[in-house]
């Protein structure tokens, strides 16, 4: 045996074992081989064919197409709406609560007020509390004292 025959015999072997050929689908061959499968395939395309009509008629009809139309408009006329800045409106309510004198005068209210505006703000943060106790007598005796604590 010479070297070329070797190859020869081996090359063979190998396409054999590898079959290098590309597949042939015979389209016939199989439509009756599997010829039930095959009519299951062409009823689901049938169903979608109808279904994509039925969908088709719908637009067709007129009231539909003017149903949609004020739908696209009605859509516009709220993105336009929404987009055209309107009159501001002051959302926020700032109630000024009046506060009793001892609430002005406690270590945060006065802490509140410096940081606020000074010495001022305290100053007059403390006329405010003052004006709220309304007059006062200049000078109170224990007696007075005494009856205002003990109620007698």
């Amino acid at each position: 045996m010479n070297k070329q025959k070797d190859d020869k015999w081996l090359d063979e072997l190998i396409c054999r074992a590898i079959n290098t050929t590309k597949p042939q689908f015979n389209s016939e061959k199989w439509k009756q081989k599997y010829h039930k499968e095959f009519q299951t395939l062409v009823s689901r395309a049938e169903k979608t064919s109808k279904v994509a009509v039925q969908r088709f008629n719908i637009l067709k009809n007129t009231i539909t197409k003017l149903t949609v139309a004020a739908l696209i408009i009605l859509a516009i006329g709220f993105f336009v709406a929404h987009l055209v800045p309107g009159e501001k409106v002051d959302t926020t309510n700032i109630t000024t609560v009046t506060k009793s004198p001892a609430e002005l005068l406690t270590v945060a209210s006065l802490n509140m007020a410096y940081r606020r505006g000074g010495i001022k703000a305290v100053e007059q943060q403390c006329e405010e509390a003052i004006e709220k106790l309304g007059p006062q007598p200049d000078k109170i005796t224990i007696k007075e004292l005494l009856a205002k604590s003990n109620g007698t």
